[in-house]
Order: C-alpha cells, then sequence, then structure tokens
C-alpha cells in the first residue's frame, strides 16, 4: 500500500527535491539548467529557503518528473485566473493597505499574464494616486507591448517619468548601493525610461 506523505514545510520540499536530484545522477548545475533557474535559487530550494519563488518551483519539480497533486478541487473564476484578473483594483486595494511586498509581486503577475493574454492587460489607466506605482504599471505595459510587437496603450502616453530614479523594492526594504548598480543595469528600457527600475527576470517573463 502506498502511504501519502504530506509536504507542509519548505524543509521538506528542498529536501525531496534535493533527493531526487541525487537519485537522478544530477548536479545542482545541471537540474537548474534544466529547469530554467540559477543554481543559487536551487541551493535556497533545497535548503528550505521560505521564500523561494512558487513558479520557479514548480519548474524545477518538473524537470524532476514530479508534480504537485490535491485532493482538494482548485478554484475557478476570475478572481483566480490571473488573464481575469482586475489589476487596477488590485493594486488599488495593495497601495491602500501599504502591502507594497505583495504589490511588487503583482508587477511580476501583471506582466507575465499579458504576456501569456497576447495583449497589456491595462488597456485603459488604473487610475492611481501614487506616481511611482503609475509609471511602474505604464512602464510594464509599454514593455509587454513592445514585446508582443503591438502598440502601447493610450494611458501610458500621459504618465511622466518620475522626478527621481525608484526602484520599487525599496518601498518595503533597504538595498545595497551594489544591488541598485545591478538593477539599474538589467531594466528593460521602457521601465528605465520612466525613471522606474526593476530588474526584467524579476517580471518573471523569461
Amino acid at each position: 500500500m502506498i502511504t501519502n506523505i504530506n509536504i507542509d514545510t519548505p524543509a521538506a520540499a528542498g529536501a525531496l527535491i534535493r533527493a531526487q536530484r541525487m537519485n537522478q545522477g544530477l548536479t545542482q548545475q545541471t537540474l537548474a539548467d534544466a529547469a530554467g533557474v540559477s543554481r543559487k535559487f536551487l541551493i535556497d530550494l533545497e535548503g528550505g529557503h521560505e521564500r523561494a519563488e512558487l513558479g520557479k518551483t514548480l519548474e524545477v519539480l518538473t524537470a524532476l518528473g514530479l508534480s504537485l497533486t490535491t485532493a482538494t478541487p482548485i478554484p475557478r473564476g476570475i478572481d483566480h485566473d490571473p488573464q481575469r484578473r482586475d489589476y487596477a483594483a488590485t493594486f488599488t486595494q495593495l497601495l491602500a493597505k501599504n502591502d507594497f511586498e505583495f504589490a511588487i509581486k503583482m508587477l511580476a503577475d501583471y506582466a507575465s499574464a499579458s504576456l501569456k493574454a497576447g495583449r497589456p492587460l491595462l488597456q485603459s489607466s488604473p487610475q492611481l494616486n501614487e506616481p511611482r506605482w503609475s509609471a511602474a504599471l505604464a512602464g510594464i505595459t509599454n514593455y509587454t507591448a513592445n514585446r508582443l510587437d503591438q502598440p502601447a496603450p493610450a494611458w501610458t502616453k500621459h504618465i511622466l517619468p518620475l522626478d527621481d530614479a525608484w526602484l520599487p523594492a525599496e518601498s518595503y526594504r533597504s538595498i545595497r548601493e551594489p544591488m541598485k548598480q545591478l538593477t539599474r543595469s538589467q531594466t528593460p528600457r521602457e521601465l528605465a525610461a520612466l525613471n522606474v527600475f526593476i530588474r526584467e527576470r524579476s517580471l518573471a517573463t523569461t
């Protein structure tokens, strides 16, 4: 009889991934390359790092021939479908709660969902009262439009560049100067043009 074992902690997931990798005779670099993640991410994942990104974790599991299953039905509908999410309302709510960390994750979610949908999902202005976040969304909208070889929605042309360089991650944590420089060097030109700096890889679009 097969006994189901719950994986209910990051450490348990990391231990399973490490054991499967070693059983398959894979090095960390080989598995990282197959999954399209960095070796550092895989090291953190195998070590049970609590902040490992779920999307990348699923890529690692797929590369090992593993999958996640559940006996609970997966929720459906607009609230659970990124391509149908009301991003204007989502950002309005997150900024009102000062939930900047999750708002940054939603920037990446917006970029990925737009590319999967084949069009920028914010076709009209989100009408935020936060110039920085408006600029970030406009920059990502322009970025996805260019990636899809489409004209950017008209509202983005009315968003002016910020007076000072801004890294959204600084909304909730301090960033050392070397990382700031790296972020600036790896920011898509559409965001840099608005004085917003986010590494392209952080948009989870590659």
